[in-house]
């Protein structure tokens, strides 16, 4: 019992090292993550109920350093945890920057904020938080209700009742005037394996909470790696039928619920889900993008980089307001009209961008690594940072280069070309396609890597862009020649792969850059994916 308890605390563990949920309070008939207006913001209307200006607010700000525990490339953390309203702002805040949308005049600020420090864990007090988590509050119709989700699992407990390798994931709700929860089985271990999504329940947490006037609402996340898994849920509690409902759409398997956020037309509800996947080393990996789930005829849409506007591949944090929802990812924001979001021009998106100065003549080189330049530097204007990383790993930070754009892009050929991988027993429309910019999108015009689709790989010797045939050896310095520069894919056989990135590196220990917000572009969707040629050869070979 003691050995599989600890396998698990491990598991743990590095959940709780990388997953931060912020829930508040909320007013009726809004959602908990959506506060109502203070009385001081309400003066920020003025008499035509148009948003007054903002206060002054900075456009930009120095790109922070590292901290003494963190890679170079976690300086470019601008993933939304939270979201704050007034009447006249939406800020979106993150753990090292926050940026603000000022309703009136349409313009953006950003905020550095101070990182927090690094405090030695306390294990004893997290395991013991395990089997009995804290209650989070939430008011409806001027009533309180608390609820938590919890692992009922033998491993948590310090005595455990029996050697039961049964694991639940319980929902318990306190209703007012009760004392004790009403508490749900939302699913189980058992439920996860016959699903084949894992082999155990991961320890689960509410991730985001919503109110209407005749229901609560709760998604529910878990840790995810090395078998711990879970079922994506969402509860609901009506008010009226004093019933507690689950949704748990089969489209979405154990994709992670971020976060939660509803909209209401013609009586039909529309739940609007974040979502994500993570693993072993990889707190953040892509998933389904932004989700809407309609609960009644349990119908999913999934837009993502691939098939929409959306500026990013992870949605952290989700608001809505009347017909607007709005999507925060760690790559950018986006507004949407929801009732129209097929359509591309019901989109407005904005990017989080590191941008530097480039002293003229600055050598570039095509590789992270490469030793002699391929040209130097004659632009006269700001350019766009792309990436930052050691060149030696003996000697962080003493030589970095950064990835920046460069428009006459650089073309090359690789000795690695496209597969098709089928598993034994599956259909041949089933496999997993794969070349070596796989992780790329395509945007409808270029081959596009937003930040939250390199994975972070902290046991797997860092993040991976495209680079030498073999780098199984390396640990985080190697010889990359791009890692988010856009690619044009100019031909792509089983064999060899030629594109042209727009991307090339600097030395920048001198460099000073710094972070705006950057209105972008919706590219047409309409223009057919390159890669779907090879892709219907591969599977015709398949069949």
């Amino acid at each position: 019992m003691k050995i599989w308890r600890w396998k698990h605390m491990g598991l743990a563990i590095a959940s709780a090292l990388t997953c931060q949920v912020a829930i508040s309070a909320c007013t009726p008939g809004q959602p908990v993550n959506q506060a109502a207006p203070s009385a001081e913001t309400a003066e920020a209307i003025d008499a035509t109920g148009t948003a007054a200006a903002c206060d002054p607010m900075d456009s930009q700000v120095p790109l922070q350093p590292a901290t003494d525990i963190e890679l170079p490339f976690e300086r470019f953390n601008f993933r939304p945890t939270a979201v704050e309203a007034t009447d006249s702002t939406l800020t979106f805040k993150g753990s090292r920057y926050s940026f603000t949308f000022c309703k009136g005049d349409r313009t953006w600020g950003v905020a550095a904020l101070e990182p927090e420090p690094s405090e030695e864990e306390d294990y004893a007090a997290y395991f013991a938080a395990l089997s009995d988590p804290a209650y989070q509050t939430v008011t409806s119709q001027d009533q309180p209700y608390q609820a938590r989700v919890r692992l009922d699992a033998a491993w948590v407990d310090e005595e455990p009742a029996s050697d039961n390798d049964l694991e639940q994931v319980i929902f318990e709700l306190i209703k007012p005037g009760d004392s004790q929860p009403t508490a749900q089985v939302l699913y189980t271990n058992t439920d996860i394996i016959e699903r084949e999504l894992g082999v155990s329940a991961g320890v689960p947490t509410i991730t985001g909470t919503a109110v209407t006037a005749d229901a609560l609402w709760w998604s529910i996340g878990f840790e995810q790696s090395e078998g711990a898994s879970g079922i994506a849920t969402v509860v609901q509690y009506q008010l009226e039928s004093n019933q507690i409902v689950l949704w748990q759409p089969s489209e979405l398997g154990s994709a992670q619920i971020t976060d939660l956020a509803l909209t209401t037309a013609n009586d039909e509800t529309i739940l609007w889900l974040g979502t994500q996947f993570a693993g072993e080393g990889n707190p953040y990996l892509p998933a389904k993008g932004l989700v809407a789930y309609r609960p009644d005829d349990d119908s999913l849409e999934s837009y993502t980089v691939a098939n929409s506007p959306l500026i990013g591949a992870i949605p952290t944090r989700l608001w809505s307001e009347g017909e607007n929802l709005w999507a925060a990812t760690a790559n950018g924001v986006c507004e949407v009209d929801w009732a129209a979001i097929d359509t591309s021009d019901s989109w407005a998106c904005w990017r989080f961008t590191t941008m530097v100065d480039v002293p003229a003549s600055q050598d570039l080189y095509a590789s992270l690594l490469a030793a002699t330049p391929m040209g130097q530097f004659d632009g006269d204007q700001p350019v766009e940072v792309l990436w930052l990383a050691d060149t030696a790993i003996s000697t962080p930070d003493a030589s970095v280069r950064y990835e920046i754009s460069y428009a006459p892009g650089i073309t090359i050929e690789l000795n690695r070309g496209a597969d098709y991988y089928v598993s034994p027993g599956d259909s041949p429309e089933d496999g997993y396609f794969w070349w070596p910019g796989g992780d790329w999108s395509w945007n409808g015009q270029r081959f596009v890597r937003p930040w939250d689709q390199v994975a972070t790989n902290y046991v797997g010797g860092g993040p991976q862009g495209i680079g030498p045939d073999d780098y199984s050896g390396y640990n985080y310095v190697v010889d990359w020649q791009t890692m988010r520069g856009e690619i044009e894919l100019l031909s792509l056989t089983p064999e060899t792969t030629e594109i042209t990135y727009y991307s090339a590196w600097v030395n920048g220990n001198e460099f000073e850059p710094w972070v705006t917000v950057t209105a972008a572009t919706n590219a047409s969707l309409n223009a057919a994916n390159p890669t779907e040629e090879i892709l219907a050869e591969l599977k015709q070979a398949a069949r």
